[in-house]
């Protein structure tokens, strides 16, 4: 049962593999190809959040009382 599950792996670093999701070959600038990974995906992902996260938190300098 468990030995059918295992023989489809065959390196632990697929896990790790840099797939291309969109890529783009522009001939506007010369042989430019552009292409999205899954490494910018993340990326991408992750800076919207801490910028967005940033943008939420900040207070502007704002003194709030303690009334």
């Amino acid at each position: 049962m468990f030995n059918n599950l295992f023989t489809e792996i065959s390196s632990p670093l697929d896990q790790f593999e840099i797939r291309n999701l969109l890529s783009i070959d522009a001939p506007i600038l010369g042989n430019m190809h552009l292409s999205m990974t899954n490494i910018g995906l993340y990326l991408m992902i992750g800076t919207f959040l801490t910028l967005s996260l940033n943008l939420l938190a900040t207070n502007y300098n704002k003194v709030v009382s303690n009334r």
